[in-house]
């Protein structure tokens, strides 16, 4: 699905969502889903008349392994370069490689096991760093979901990829769920410093894209938002459960 010119929507993933973008340069893909999901993203880059050759770079907006989960086999059939934040990868000195990671990931193989396996972080890629996709997409760093979460704008083009920093339903924004690592106060910070952005578009995590008003419908979400602890507000929701019956 086309959600502006050259900046597809991947259909058919169940669990999250997944970005191409198409340039004659080649292919930028954003996020790719859950593991298996690889088949899906090859037959819509066929479906668009390209090959898994033409696959440049591959950009994590985080390391959760439901956006990661195929990008090691795309890589290693494309020879496309895995780009992330620095906070969210490892460094193993034994072999002075860098891998994705998480808070509270389970230990990473080598195997190639779905969830389990140790994915390579080839780039990092900083707050302010300008990537040479789509005459510029900007790489602002937003900790909260994760420590090295990161949100990618493309200002000519008035889109900005959220990842699970903010998500949609196709009319308003919403928080994502609370995560280990998750960090309330920087997450407040983060979406505070997106809503200064200038953005029509919000291609988001979860959900529907939001496709026109991004900026004035994250002011909406950050003027009527309750800011409060997803555990204090899980405390009481069991609360009334239990006790007002």
């Amino acid at each position: 699905m086309e959600v502006r010119p050259g900046i597809h929507q991947i259909p058919g993933l169940r669990w999250s969502n997944a970005f191409l973008l198409v340039e004659d340069a080649g292919l930028t893909l954003i996020d790719g889903g859950v593991p298996g999901d690889g088949t899906k993203i090859l037959r819509y880059m066929n479906r668009l008349g390209h090959g898994i050759e033409d696959l440049r770079r591959i950009v994590l907006t985080h390391s959760h392994p439901d956006h990661s989960g195929p990008v090691k086999e795309l890589s290693r059939l494309s020879g496309a370069t895995i780009s992330v934040h620095r906070n969210d990868t490892r460094y193993r000195r034994k072999t002075g490689e860098r891998w994705l990671y998480y808070p509270g990931q389970p230990p990473a193989l080598g195997w190639n096991v779905p969830f389990l396996r140790r994915i390579p972080a080839h780039e990092i890629i900083e707050d302010g760093q300008v990537l040479p996709v789509m005459g510029g997409l900007h790489v602002l760093h937003t900790p909260g979901h994760t420590p090295g979460s990161v949100c990618l704008h493309l200002p000519e083009h008035g889109v900005l990829f959220t990842g699970d920093m903010l998500l949609a339903n196709g009319h308003r924004f919403h928080r994502p769920v609370y995560f280990p690592g998750t960090n309330l106060g920087h997450y407040r910070a983060s979406v505070e410093r997106l809503a200064g952005l200038s953005f029509e578009t919000a291609c988001v995590g979860h959900g529907k894209p939001l496709l026109d008003q991004g900026t004035e419908r994250l002011r909406e979400m950050l003027d009527n938002y309750l800011w409060v602890s997803p555990r204090w507000t899980e405390f009481k929701r069991w609360a009334r459960f239990l006790f007002h019956r």
